[in-house]
This record gives structure tokens, C-alpha cells and sequence, in this order.
């Protein structure tokens, strides 16, 4: 399937291409919640963002139900959007994923000059010097580390480079590397992005949708009062004061 097939099985690809342009407003952080991740957030780093998406169907409901209605999207909807409308040749910084899967989705964006950083070793190193990462002045940094992590990560990446645009991705590094897309199409227009991933990774993601879901439903009334008290739900996500 090319570019516009895809854009035409999804129904919210002028969506997704707006999104783009938000993330790619200068000095700009943006980062997406589910379920899980707002459950184990630390809003000390989510409050640091400027935009926060939401991905995944069951946050989406639960915001709706709430007041809330936003569109739902991820990283892995909207960073192709996103690559779309950047120059050809512009530089980008992918922090995250195991040594050697940056290097290999780096290889994937062959459009582009790119930096890569493990989130191991790498990381470990950047955060003791981000001389390096200063000097790539890249126009994008893309940060996939864990929940709370990312946005740490991704704020500090934000004050050391006033001019880039800086987004979480949470697995998309890992994804990309491997495939140009992780989910099939008929996965995202079905939202069974859920059932996708427990039947490839059950052992880590079967909590994640049955007892952690029953969770986060109990405590949904406060966590979102909390997001509430950071900034202004709109069309798009929360929009931070």
C-alpha cells in the first residue's frame, strides 16, 4: 500500500497531518499518554511538556465520557507525517531503543542526516555531556525511552536546543527499526492496536491491558482532574499553560 492508499484507509490522516505541523513548531515538546503511561506518570516531567496527545482507545473514551472529546494519536501515526514535511536533509536525533536499533531506524531515514543515541551507554553519556547533540543542532529530536524517562529526557533535550522541535516516542524506535510500520492498517481503523501488541509481546503487555486497565478506570477521575490542572484540552491533546 503507497502513502495516499494509506492516508485513505485512515480517517484521521488530516488529523495526523495537523498534529505534524504542532509538533514541528520551534522550541515546541510533545508527548502522547495511554492508560498505562498516565497511570505510572510523573507529572513533576509531564508538566514540562507543551503538548500532550492521547493515544490509545480506552484513555480516548474515558476523556470523552469526561468532557473530553480529542482525537485519538500515537508516534507511529503521526512522525511519518511528520518526516513529510521537513526538508530533505534536515537533521534529526533519535534518543532511545537498545545499541545498534537507533542506528538501524537512523538507516531507515535515509532522507535525513541522523543522530543516533542508545538509551543505555548513550544516554549515560549525553546526559554527562549534551555537547554533542548541541553541536548536531539537529531540527527534531525524537526521544523513546520509558514512560516518565522520555520526558525527562525530553525536556532537558528541549532546554539544551531552544530551536528544535522535540517529541517522545515511546517503542517507535524500536518499531521503525524493524519495519517501516509496526501495525497494519486495518489494526489502527479496527483499534485493535491493543490486541496486536499483547499477541506479540504477552508477557509483558497482558497486565498492562487487563489488570493496569481496571486500574487506571478506578483512578481515572483524579488522574485526569490532574491533567486538568495542567493546561486546556483541545481537539488535539492537552495544550499545557
Amino acid at each position: 500500500m503507497n502513502e495516499a492508499q494509506r492516508e485513505a484507509a485512515n480517517p484521521d490522516a488530516e488529523h495526523h497531518h495537523e498534529i505534524a505541523r504542532m509538533v514541528l513548531a520551534e522550541g515546541r515538546a510533545t508527548t502522547w499518554l495511554n492508560h498505562w503511561s498516565l497511570l505510572h506518570a510523573d507529572f513533576d516531567q509531564l508538566r514540562k511538556m507543551d503538548v500532550v496527545g492521547v493515544d490509545g482507545t480506552l484513555l480516548q473514551m474515558t476523556l470523552a465520557r469526561m468532557g473530553h472529546p480529542v482525537v485519538r494519536s500515537s508516534a507511529d501515526l503521526v512522525l511519518p507525517h511528520v518526516f513529510n514535511q521537513m526538508e530533505a536533509g534536515a537533521r534529526v536525533a533519535l534518543i532511545g531503543a537498545a545499541p545498534g536499533v537507533a542506528e538501524r531506524a537512523a538507516a531507515r531515514l535515509g532522507a535525513f542526516e541522523v543522530m543516533a543515541v542508545d538509551g543505555y551507554a548513550g544516554l549515560a553519556g549525553l546526559r554527562r555531556s549534551h555537547a554533542s547533540l548541541v553541536d548536531f543542532d539537529p531540527r527534531l529530536v525524537v526521544v523513546g525511552l520509558g514512560a516518565g524517562l522520555q520526558e525527562l529526557v525530553a525536556a532537558k533535550a528541549r532546554g539544551w536546543l531552544p530551536r528544535a522541535s522535540v517529541c517522545t516516542a515511546g517503542g517507535w524506535i524500536d518499531q521503525f527499526a524493524a519495519s517501516d510500520q509496526y501495525f497494519p492498517d486495518w489494526v489502527h481503523r479496527w483499534r485493535l492496536g491493543w490486541a496486536w501488541r499483547i499477541a506479540h509481546e504477552p508477557r509483558r503487555l497482558l497486565g498492562r491491558y487487563t489488570v493496569e486497565a481496571v486500574d487506571f478506570l478506578a483512578l481515572a477521575p483524579r488522574l485526569v482532574a490532574r491533567l486538568e490542572g495542567m493546561g486546556t484540552f483541545g481537539e488535539y491533546g492537552l495544550i499545557a499553560r
